[in-house]
């Protein structure tokens, strides 16, 4: 597998369509009419389907024989359980549509390529801030820091990875997603847990791939979040564990050994100082602490 090429083509897809988002950013009358999906509180617009169609064309035009899971395509195509095995890329084209709509600048282009049902490749490219975030398993992540080229990417974590010295000490991230059920009782009464602990400080940047990409450069200890799917965290994954983070589920039978991208419930650790075995211990921690919930699969 030539992961530097996928590489590029990841990150010159994430070029190719920033522009049109921060443009669409800037001018709102480019956003088209913003549609709501689950909720009030979960939108859609023309700039995120117009994305998507550009990313996946791209793309096909360089990979013809992969195949694609996209957030605004995939409930139009055959839903799956589990990422197939052959190559796939998994897109989302603008990861913080509220954030986008609203003017809120925390809001990414996420493109991850899947082989053998795990993502290896990861692209967040955020056009309105300059930051883009990639990774290849087993090459490394990196971040690029304003508008520069590749040669300006700096490796991640941005500072050494430091022990984990308690909640107390620990700045954390979490979201509340489009639930306005039980489930966000729950979700309030994690948090409130949590921070009970005590814990330092707590952070919601309205994008699943930012806020887990900011556990891999180090700026938050801890996110998790239960109700996102696969496309929001695919690629965001890839760069917290090459940065030496961890990534695991709510709930699993094998500990945070095992992934499984569909569950919908995820908690992101950044590297440490004692390596995997101290990140595996604070995810563990974190999951002692969250109330259960149930989700539909993908």
């Amino acid at each position: 597998m030539d992961s530097d090429a996928f590489l590029r083509t990841a990150l010159a897809a994430a070029r190719l369509a920033g522009p049109v988002v921060a443009s669409a950013f800037r001018d709102r009358a480019l956003q088209g009419t913003h549609q709501l999906k689950t909720s009030a509180a979960d939108i859609v617009t023309a700039t995120d389907k117009a994305v998507e169609a550009l990313v996946i064309d791209f793309i096909r035009s360089k990979h013809p024989s992969h195949g694609f899971i996209g957030e605004e395509s995939y409930a139009s195509t055959t839903a799956t359980t589990s990422i197939p095995l052959t190559p796939t890329w998994i897109i989302d084209p603008v990861d913080g549509t509220t954030n986008f709509a609203h003017g809120f600048p925390y809001i990414c282009i996420s493109i991850a390529l899947a082989v053998d049902g795990v993502p290896v490749v990861g692209v967040v490219h955020n056009p309105v801030l300059g930051e883009t975030y990639y990774a290849t398993v087993g090459g490394g992540a990196y971040v690029i820091e304003g508008f520069a080229g590749s040669d300006a990417a700096r490796p991640l974590p941005v500072h050494p990875p430091r022990p984990f010295e308690g909640l107390s000490h620990a700045l954390v991230a979490t979201e509340f997603g489009y639930d306005r059920d039980a489930r966000l009782e729950a979700k309030l009464s994690s948090l409130t847990r949590i921070l009970g602990a005590p814990t330092r400080g707590v952070r919601a940047l309205g994008s699943a791939a930012l806020n887990a990409c900011y556990v891999a450069r180090g700026a938050f200890d801890v996110y998790w979040e239960a109700g996102v799917h696969v496309w929001d965290v695919a690629a965001a994954a890839v760069i917290v564990q090459e940065s030496g983070g961890v990534v695991a589920n709510f709930d699993s039978a094998d500990g945070v050994a095992a992934v499984d991208w569909f569950q919908r419930k995820f908690v992101f650790v950044r590297g440490m100082e004692g390596g995997r075995k101290e990140a595996e211990a604070v995810a563990q921690l974190i999951r002692s602490k969250l109330d259960p919930l149930t989700y539909d699969r993908d």
